[in-house]
């Protein structure tokens, strides 16, 4: 039997006598990969803060080999936490951002000929290649990862908490990923693995904890349950494959895009009916995001667009946006949410001239917080209340927070950029039925999602773009995801 080095025991923690965290037992042994799933806001963040020693538990004990968390000094708990927010210096080198937590103080020299043998050696651990004199921030998303990985490493710990490490990585990059989780487990190092996608799990680890309103709702190994159970333990309900009933296409062009070029994209054109879901599939670094923020006229392009029957050759956003024309954004922390507003505030940002009442002296609003709150009812948004900061949310209840504010919009053209990017899969299939029923509205929508799975559920159309060109298209009836990946990916010119 392994030996067990991490234990909880009635774990809790509240905030406000609120309970965000209630009464969870987990263990976890040497050399096991452990799953940590729940939805948004059930509880998951909060339980590795306490984990790592950022957050005191309001009750419960957490033992490390045998001993009481309390009878560690901070600093040399042994464990170590990869976050979903990457702590790496862009502008240093791979060496540098590994070794960066033994330099010493600005008045001391520093080794870099034993900085340089030193990352080699935890590259090593990992079975990673890497030139350790590579910039950082020239690397890829999942070279970040494994660099963000080796640094945790290096502090030797019992324990690696990997944060939803998967959320930006291509394919073949979680596969790597996955050969490093094996080649630490064979070292005995024990992993909690935090993902929102469930195919996941059941490659890479050998046991799932569920957390589901703040308390433990499954504790298996992986080879006693089934994907479907794990989804029912998460959401409190049976999920259906997705099997989205789409509504009919009109034949009303609502958006042609001419010939637009930029230095990420070259040439595309393309055009979405009033009532279709046309999805875009694409690698990372196909240009995907690129194009939508140019049609939405946040980057500078050439070419021109038809909107609603309308030719424009020079738009931005606020032309876009006054004429029917909303996008959420793949970036909801940086450019989807008003970090330093409140739900209210976020809710209705879209659209606040509607709640401006005139007939006061001073700036009023009139039914603004009634109307707000619809829209969390109807978006099903697990908050503490209407006047919280959106930041106290999860990240899935911030990106419905946002899908709420523009869907409310009744929008002519929709364009959704990865919108389930970090969303929990109860919350994943809502997006979807929102998706489908606003088509059904007769809206255009345009969606990117990184999720082949996802467009071929929810797309009429897909178009494929490789390199910032369009290299395929492929109707409803012909969905293939093999194919659409091995187009996407091709290094052949021919589609």
């Amino acid at each position: 039997m392994s030996t067990i080095i991490l234990e909880t025991k009635k774990l809790s923690k509240a905030f406000a006598n609120k309970k965000v965290v209630s009464n969870v037992d987990f263990t976890l042994c040497e050399g096991e990969i452990t799953a940590l799933l729940g939805e948004n806001g059930a509880g998951k963040s909060t339980f590795k803060n306490m984990l790592v020693g950022l957050l005191e538990p309001t009750e419960g004990t957490i033992t490390f080999d045998g001993k009481e968390m309390r009878e560690i000094k901070m600093g040399k708990l042994p464990i170590a936490a990869v976050h979903q927010e990457l702590s790496l210096f862009l502008n240093l080198t791979v060496a540098e951002n590994i070794c960066i937590e033994s330099f010493p103080g600005r008045h001391s020299m520093i080794n870099w000929k034993d900085c340089q043998e030193e990352a080699l050696k935890y590259m090593e651990i990992m079975d990673i290649s890497l030139d350790p004199n590579a910039i950082v921030g020239a690397l890829g998303p999942g070279e970040q990862q494994l660099i963000e990985i080796a640094k945790a490493i290096r502090m030797n710990p019992r324990v690696l908490i990997l944060d939803e490490p998967t959320a930006s990585l291509t394919a073949p990059e979680r596969e790597r990923l996955f050969e490093v989780m094996r080649t630490l487990k064979k070292q005995n190092i024990g992993m909690i693995f935090i993902t929102h996608f469930l195919d996941e799990v059941f490659a890479v680890c050998d046991k799932v904890t569920v957390l589901r309103n703040a308390e433990k709702a499954c504790d298996e190994l992986v080879t006693n349950v089934t994907k479907h159970q794990v989804e029912e333990h998460m959401v409190g309900r049976s999920l259906q494959d997705a099997n989205f009933h789409l509504g009919k296409v009109e034949e009303e062009v609502a958006l042609c895009v001419n010939s637009l070029s930029s230095e990420n994209f070259e040439d595309i054109s393309f055009q979405v009916r009033k009532g279709e879901i046309l999805g875009i599939a694409g690698l990372i670094g196909a240009g995907r995001t690129e194009l939508m923020e140019s049609i939405f006229g946040l980057r500078k392009c050439e070419g021109s667009i038809d909107f609603m029957g309308e030719h424009l050759t020079r738009w931005n956003s606020k032309k876009l946006i006054d004429r029917g024309m909303v996008m959420i954004p793949e970036d909801r922390k940086n450019c989807g949410i008003f970090p330093r507003r409140d739900l209210k505030e976020n809710v209705t940002a879209a659209e606040i001239e509607k709640f401006v009442d005139r007939k006061v002296k001073f700036l009023g609003f009139k039914n603004e917080k009634e109307n707000a709150q619809k829209v969390l009812d109807r978006f099903r948004v697990a908050c503490p209340g209407i006047d919280a900061y959106i930041t106290e949310l999860s990240g899935g209840n911030q990106q419905k927070v946002i899908v709420g504010r523009w869907l409310s919009h009744s929008p002519k053209v929709c364009m959704f950029d990865d919108p389930t990017r970090g969303v929990d899969v109860g919350s994943r299939a809502e997006i979807g039925e929102y998706i489908v029923e606003l088509a059904k509205t007769g809206t255009a929508v345009i969606l990117v999602s990184s999720d082949l799975n996802e467009l071929v559920s929810l797309a009429h159309r897909i178009i494929i773009m490789r390199r910032g060109r369009l290299v395929g298209e492929v109707m409803r009836e012909e969905f293939d995801v093999r194919q659409i990946l091995s187009v996407s990916s091709s290094d052949s010119e021919s589609s």
